[in-house]
């Protein structure tokens, strides 16, 4: 029995430091997954890894008493999609039925203090039946964008409502290594902004972070290891 618990404790620890030295890694329940794909531009930078285009992403709801009938899940087709979004049932408003596109462009202009990472994803909402507004059903509709990278610190998720206006940071959450979540606000334009002249907090870089984590767990586990061997 000691025996196993020892390796069983030897692979915990093999599996937590490969984890914590992988820069994407993979959660461990998921097992060995496809990782996601390099981010595809439309207007990719210099250095950038050669891709297919971006993808677009479209979605149609029927409308019953004036509201729409399903649950949408809005989301490009990317291995690692760049752009989602939850809408649940009946949190548009309309006379016919509703349609969602979302096009990929490249960006055009900043906002103030931070710079756009990525593409621009243009979110249009029609209707067979005239406009198209939200409810209050809206108020757990979900936007997921992926960042280029998984960097630090984390960007915001900004919104306008149409180009040329100014961009406005959303309230965002990281929801992974390189995906941010905020509340969706309304059709109109997305994009992740990082902060310009920031760095990472807390004095330590990453590579330094990963080290310092993966020599406690083995040390950890060294020490757990030889307490238990006097039963033997």
């Amino acid at each position: 029995m000691i025996a196993v618990r020892r390796r069983w404790l030897a692979g915990a620890a093999l599996v937590t430091v490969g984890w914590l030295a992988t820069p994407q890694p993979v959660p461990v329940y998921d097992g060995v997954a496809a990782p996601d794909e390099p981010y595809r531009y439309v207007q990719p930078p210099s250095g950038a890894t050669t891709t297919a285009p971006p993808t677009t992403a479209t979605a149609t709801t029927p409308v019953k008493d004036g509201r729409s009938v399903l649950g949408l899940s809005v989301a490009s087709k990317e291995t690692g999609p760049q752009f989602s979004l939850y809408l649940p049932p009946m949190s548009m408003a309309a006379n016919g039925t509703i349609s969602l596109t979302v096009t990929p462009s490249a960006p055009t202009d900043q906002p103030a203090g931070a710079t756009l990472d990525g593409n621009v994803y243009t979110l249009v909402i029609t209707s067979t039946g005239g406009p198209v507004t939200l409810t209050d059903k809206a108020a757990i509709a979900t936007l997921y964008l992926r960042a280029t990278s998984a960097k630090q610190p984390p960007p915001t998720l900004d919104f306008r409502a149409a180009p040329g206006e100014a961009w406005k940071p959303l309230q965002t959450s990281r929801g992974g290594s390189d995906i941010y979540i905020a509340r969706f606000t309304g059709p109109g334009q997305f994009a992740l902004a990082f902060p310009v002249g920031k760095t990472s907090s807390g004095g330590l870089p990453v590579l330094s972070l990963v080290a310092v984590g993966g020599l406690v767990v083995i040390v950890g586990v060294v020490f757990v290891v030889r307490l238990r061997s006097p039963q033997e």
